[in-house]
């Protein structure tokens, strides 16, 4: 077998790997085999003087989304869990790029109602490369995790 032979079947397998891992998809399920539904998310601000980036509801939200969707979960029309930002901090994207960790952090912290229990939710970037935008997805994220733990 010579080199570009080799060099092809490598490829091909890999590509078959990357397109077996890209075409299957899980689906969560309850206990009796019915598929899972988490509530919709509605995003609220509760943090005093803080200046809220216009998007970052709809990106929390579009997290949440996206990860209820990659678990194979369906979003309620009917049941909404209520998130309440408590606190928010953002850098200028010029100050994040120019000094990184230097400009501070990008910070949310949040509480969830749902079903009459609370959850509470949190993180930061004190980076260059990642801001707000990134951490408001993420809070998304982990906001499905932590009402998908009681669903």
């Amino acid at each position: 077998m010579n080199i570009n032979n080799l060099f092809r079947t490598l490829v091909s397998i890999s590509l078959a790997i990357m397109l077996s891992a890209c075409s299957t998809t899980s689906s969560q399920t309850t206990p009796n085999g019915a598929p899972l539904i988490v509530p919709s998310l509605q995003v609220k601000f509760d943090c005093g003087a803080c200046k809220v980036k216009g998007n970052i509801a709809s990106l929390i939200v579009d997290g949440y989304n996206k990860a209820a969707t990659d678990a194979g979960a369906k979003i309620s029309s009917k049941a909404k869990a209520i998130m309440t930002v408590n606190e928010y901090v953002s850098r200028g994207d010029t100050e994040r790029l120019l000094v990184g960790a230097f400009a501070g952090k990008d910070e949310i912290k949040a509480s969830i109602t749902y079903k009459g229990k609370r959850y509470f939710v949190e993180d930061y970037y004190r980076n260059a490369w990642l801001g707000v935008d990134v951490l408001a997805k993420k809070i998304g994220e982990l906001t499905f995790e932590e009402i998908n733990k009681d669903v």
